[in-house]
């Protein structure tokens, strides 16, 4: 039997890069915790919580999923990666650098109040439009979210952007900021994103999911609705008139 060393050398190679391999994506899975927990395409990491804590909220993660994925469409179909850590002072996805990982603060987690679908939403639909994409985040949180979240905590979206449309006299500031700026180098954070989800929900409520989607598409207002963003925003301001009282229009999805 004749040994082919060159052969030998190039399976061996082949096979400490294949070990290699597996060591760089084994130290990426532990970077999101020691404690974790995966379920229906959920997957939980944390230094901090127990295991039941991180099965518990694993199964809450895919339940909000399940309502993204219902609203919007299945346009994320992989893994979603979940790092819990107190490290973290704000939940992110949007701007994290792999799509489909999100941080997510341990003390927003285990005082129920993280914006959970809200950055699903992000996983699921990003943009460079900042505005537009925390706007329909914002909006989803506060239409079909499981628990109370920033920035309007479970209060009514509506009468608190009533509140603070003396904040801006134009949204086309917010309209320009681009991902991944935060809002709040234009105008106090809160304040921001409450105006962009009221927005979008009156763009989506008043002219439908499918026009929207269109605009999330194309980012040309003109071009969908055939107004540019400052007629749709006296629209949207005329809504908070109490002696207008506008019907919504009910269109297909």
């Amino acid at each position: 039997m004749n040994f082919d060393f060159p052969l030998f050398i190039k399976r061996r190679s082949l096979l400490l890069s294949n070990v290699a391999i597996a060591c760089i994506l084994l130290s990426q899975y532990a970077a999101v915790g020691d404690t974790a927990s995966s379920c229906d395409r959920i997957r939980v990491g944390s230094d901090a919580l127990s295991l039941e804590e991180a099965e518990r909220y694993c199964h809450y993660a895919a339940g909000e999923r399940q309502k993204v994925d219902a609203f919007w469409g299945a346009t994320w179909t992989e893994t979603i990666h979940i790092d819990v850590d107190d490290r973290y002072k704000l939940s992110r996805a949007l701007t994290t650098k792999t799509r489909g990982f999100m941080e997510m603060p341990l003390s927003v987690v285990r005082a129920q109040r993280s914006a959970l679908l809200h950055e699903i939403v992000h996983v699921y639909a990003p943009n460079t439009n900042r505005f537009l994409a925390e706007g329909l985040a914002v909006y989803l949180q506060h239409k079909l979210g499981g628990n109370p979240a920033f920035p309007n905590f479970g209060k009514n979206l509506r009468l608190l952007a009533r509140n603070r449309l003396s904040a801006i006299s134009s949204l086309e500031p917010l309209n320009d900021v681009r991902t991944p700026r935060p809002l709040r180098t234009v105008m106090q954070e809160q304040t921001a994103y409450i105006l962009a989800g009221s927005f979008v929900d009156f763009l989506i409520e008043d002219y439908g999911l499918a026009m929207f989607r269109k605009l999330y598409e194309v980012g040309s207002y003109d071009l969908v609705y055939g107004k540019n963003l400052t007629d749709l925003e006296r629209e949207w301001r005329l809504t908070f008139s109490d002696k207008i009282q506008r019907p919504r229009l009910i269109q297909p999805r």
